[in-house]
């Protein structure tokens, strides 16, 4: 049975996640943590390291309105992180103000991942004004022919002027909120030189930039080519803590699991917390406890089980986890 737990008291449920991940229950007994709510499948750009350029039409949408606002009061209780955003970009979405409204109106802490090509005028007031918690932008360049190389599509310096102009806003409006990450993701060392990265960032933080966070690129559970070696191997953690919802109620246990081929239920018939202990998530955390995480086509090619981790948890998200930042 599942204890709810009042979401101000975060590190008891934490820890209580923490050993039930240690031990390999098949029932979690705590509700998920973190929740992926994908607002919109479709994307203005096609990035080279990026799954969705690949996916069929027929697999792309918007989130209905109803549907959305259905898990927003089924999870409001029990998720500290609610994240707008998984396989498309979410301002694609023609109410997303709207969802962005209701979402922190019941009390959740929202955060946003975006390419920031279709950052408005009145985007960026529903960010501070909703509020948005966070808002992190995928940025993978520090001049214009690094990024268009990878970002296609986008234009440097329009992207450049929209993510100013938010932090102008937002230092208008006296507010905190939302906190502003770039992303980038290191697909070279000429990438991410120095030199270029001190320049951007200089005109970036003088704007108010909040943080630069530089990740290595991951495979996308096998889509993409990486060179990682097979040793240390820990359990998925997602399993035990988080839950996506793609745009159409299909939910999928992790978000490396881009093409959905592990769907474990819909939350148009059954309830989050239904799902959450369903027969389905039950056997991948059987099989991830026993090392037979090959038996699920998204986890067989996936990277991040073989990551250096502390204890369990990735040491690139100890950190966050400790400090509950999570990514």
């Amino acid at each position: 049975m599942i204890k709810m737990t009042n979401k101000s008291t975060p590190y008891g449920r934490f820890l209580r996640t923490y050993f039930s991940y240690r031990r390999g229950d098949e029932r979690c007994p705590v509700p998920p943590l973190r929740l992926w709510l994908e607002t919109s499948a479709l994307c203005n750009l096609r990035c080279v390291m990026c799954p969705n350029k690949e996916m069929a039409p027929e697999t792309k949408g918007h989130i209905d309105e109803d549907l959305f606002k259905k898990v927003i009061d089924e999870a409001k209780d029990y998720i500290f992180d609610l994240n707008l955003h998984h396989r498309g970009e979410s301002l694609l979405h023609p109410h997303f103000t709207s969802l962005l409204a209701y979402a922190a109106g019941k009390g959740m802490k929202t955060r946003l991942h975006t390419n920031g090509t279709l950052l408005t005028p009145e985007i960026m007031m529903a960010m501070v004004d909703a509020p948005l918690d966070r808002l992190s932008l995928s940025f993978d360049g520090f001049n214009a022919q690094d990024y268009e190389k990878i970002r296609v599509g986008a234009e440097y310096e329009d992207v450049v002027e929209r993510i100013i102009r938010l932090l102008e806003w937002r230092k208008k409006q006296n507010s905190r909120k939302p906190a502003v990450a770039i992303e980038v993701i290191a697909m070279s060392q000429s990438q991410v030189e120095k030199k270029k990265k001190r320049i951007f960032l200089e005109k970036m933080k003088r704007a108010g930039l909040d943080e630069l966070v530089i990740k290595k690129p991951h495979n996308w559970a096998g889509y993409l080519t990486t060179h990682h070696k097979e040793k240390g191997y820990s359990p998925c953690t997602f399993l035990w803590n988080a839950l996506l919802v793609l745009w159409n109620g299909d939910v999928v246990p992790c978000a490396q699991d881009f093409f959905a081929q592990q769907v474990i239920g819909n939350v148009s018939r059954k309830s989050l917390l239904e799902i959450w202990n369903d027969e389905p998530i039950r056997e991948m955390r059987r099989n991830h406890r026993e090392k037979r995480y090959d038996l699920h086509p998204a986890c067989k090619g996936c990277d991040r089980l073989w990551r250096p981790s502390f204890m369990g948890i990735p040491k690139e998200y100890l950190s966050r986890f400790i400090f509950r930042r999570m990514p």
